[in-house]
Order: structure tokens, then C-alpha cells, then sequence
């Protein structure tokens, strides 16, 4: 169960009854017919109102490339039902995203699935299809009970975003990543399991990889969640461009493969590892931590982690500060 860090991120509910059906905007959901067009009007009719676009059970077949794959709004959510397949029209395109969110705030998507055309991609380049694509300048946002699955990238992708919530999410069988984090502050991955994660490299369950120079990934937590048999790893933090610090690791459980790889370390700072559980057996020099990670600031291993990091929206920390006592007269 997610623990009381989630609380906020993984409760995410509309603010709004508002309610828009995509079958009576007409999608079909035959995994025949182009259903992106009526997604997307469904979307901007609902986008700004705090209400719910529903996707009810059934394979809605979704063009992923160019400007008209799918584009969440602010304030709103994306419902699926249990049932409910988003599915890639396949393509050769080198990058790609099932649904991108970019420049919007407090966004949900919940439930369902995301299918990719790893199995029937038309090409061999790029490494960079995305089931959700995260960023740029994004705020709130709450991914809830989403299986990402066969994407030629990522099941999820975050590159410039404030408040993120992963909640009881599944990245299966993707081909680069479960879930990469290139940009980020306080974000929260609770409950959720990453597995076979294989085809190119890194091929991790998360990575925590800042592309540039001036990009950070800070105030991570990651949580209460499985990995199981990636190629390149559960946890791969690596820190040889951007910069990152204050990531926690706590009470998760890696299946075969490595569990937790931290490379070019002098620029990741300030990370806990603790009360994690493997289970396999790794060939050395493989277990545990990269045997050539070289920190200049605390990488520590199960140290308490009791404390945690205040994972809440910032529009819902409030004044933190302590008012200063007055002097006795």
C-alpha cells in the first residue's frame, strides 16, 4: 500500500462533475478505426473545467506521432475503464507518445492501458516512443493505476515537471525504459512495478538521467515497488551531465538482474538507500551499487530513511517556516 507520502498525489479525483463519454463523441474503440481525432475533441471540450474525459472498455486505436497525437489540457482527468486499451497505430517514427502532457497543471490520467507497436514498429531508429510524455513546464500532475506496455521507448517519460505522482503503475515489457526522469522536482513513485524491460540500453526499470548541464532531477522518492528482470537494472541513477540529489529508495523489492546501479556519482548528492529487498542472485561485480561509483557528497545505505521527504503538492505544503520565539521581557 502506498504510504502516507501518496496521500496527495495518489488520490487524485476531478474537481468537477462535469463528464464527457468519448463513445457518444463518437470513438469507436474497435481496434480498427482512428479513434485520436474524438479523443482529442473530447479532451479539449473537457479541458479547464476540472472535469472527466471517460474512456470506456474497448481498443481505441490512437495515432502516437506528430501534432495530432493526443494532448492533455490543464485541469482535467483522463478516465479509462479497466478494459480500456489506448493502442499505437503502428509507425517508423523515431520518437512518439501515446498521450503528451506539456505547459499544463494539475492533470490526472487513471486507469487503463497503453499499448505500444513495439512488436510491429515499421523501422529500427530512435529509442524515444513514449507512452506518457511529461513535460515541458508541467505542474500537478497524478498518474494513477496506468499500465504502460511494448512502447519502442519509455512506458513514461518526465522532463520538466514540478509535483509528479506514478501510483500503483505498471511499465511492462518496454524496450529503453520503464520510466525515465530527466527533469524533475518532488516527484513520487508509490506501489507501481517495473519489469522485462530490454531491447536498448539502458533498459532500466526507472532512470534518473539528466540530459544537460542545467537540468536537475531533485526531491525523488521512490517507494513500495517491484522490479523485475530489466537488463540494465531496477534503479539506475546516473550523474555524468545534469545533476541530481535528495533521491530516497526505500522498501522496494528487485527481482534478478541488478537492483540499484549509480555511475558517474560526482554528481549525484545527497541519496538514501534503505530497506530494500533483492532476490535473485547476481554474478559480481554486479550487486548492489556499480563497483565504480566514486561520490563526492553522502550516498548512504540503509540508513533509517524514517524521516522521508515531504512529498506534497507545493500548493498544499504551506508556510513551513517556524515562527521565531519572541524574547522574554
Amino acid at each position: 500500500m502506498p504510504s502516507s507520502h501518496a496521500f496527495e498525489g495518489c488520490n487524485a479525483k476531478p474537481t468537477s462533475a462535469q463528464v464527457v463519454n468519448v463513445k457518444h463523441m463518437g470513438a469507436k474503440g474497435d481496434g480498427k478505426e482512428n479513434d485520436t481525432g474524438t479523443i482529442q475533441k473530447a479532451i479539449n471540450e473537457i479541458a479547464g473545467t476540472g472535469g472527466t474525459v471517460y474512456v470506456p472498455n474497448g481498443v481505441y486505436m490512437v495515432r502516437a506521432t506528430g501534432k495530432g497525437r493526443l494532448r492533455l489540457r490543464s485541469k482535467m482527468t483522463l478516465k479509462l475503464a479497466d478494459g480500456a486499451v489506448l493502442k499505437v497505430i503502428p509507425n517508423r517514427a523515431r520518437s512518439y507518445s501515446v498521450l503528451k502532457i506539456g505547459k499544463a497543471t494539475d492533470v490526472n490520467v487513471i486507469g487503463g492501458t497503453l499499448l505500444g507497436d513495439r512488436g510491429e514498429h515499421d523501422g529500427k531508429a530512435g529509442e524515444w516512443g513514449m507512452g506518457i510524455r511529461i513535460g515541458p513546464e508541467v505542474k500537478r500532475v497524478s498518474i494513477v493505476g496506468v499500465t504502460a506496455e511494448e512502447m519502442w521507448g519509455d512506458g513514461f517519460y518526465v522532463e520538466g515537471a514540478t509535483d509528479v505522482a506514478f501510483c500503483s503503475v505498471v511499465a511492462t515489457h518496454n524496450r529503453r525504459q520503464g520510466l525515465s526522469i530527466v527533469e524533475a522536482n518532488r516527484l513520487l513513485v508509490t506501489d507501481s512495478v517495473f519489469e522485462q524491460t530490454r531491447g536498448t540500453r539502458p533498459s532500466a526499470g526507472i532512470d534518473i538521467e539528466p540530459d544537460r548541464p542545467e537540468q536537475k532531477v531533485v526531491n525523488v522518492r521512490i517507494e513500495h515497488s517491484r522490479f523485475i528482470n530489466n537488463a540494465g537494472g531496477g534503479v539506475m541513477i546516473a550523474g555524468k551531465r545534469g545533476y541530481t540529489a535528495d533521491v530516497e529508495i526505500v522498501r522496494n523489492v528487485f527481482e534478478e538482474g541488478r537492483p540499484i546501479l549509480i555511475e558517474n556519482a560526482p554528481h549525484v548528492r545527497s541519496t538514501e538507500i534503505c530497506d530494500n529487498r533483492h532476490i535473485g542472485q547476481v554474478a559480481p561485480p554486479q550487486e548492489g551499487l556499480n563497483a565504480f561509483a566514486e561520490t563526492v557528497e553522502v550516498v548512504s545505505l540503509q540508513a533509517d530513511c524514517r524521516s522521508g521527504r515531504d512529498m506534497r503538492f507545493e500548493m498544499n505544503r504551506g508556510n513551513t517556516k517556524k515562527k521565531k520565539k519572541k524574547p522574554a521581557n
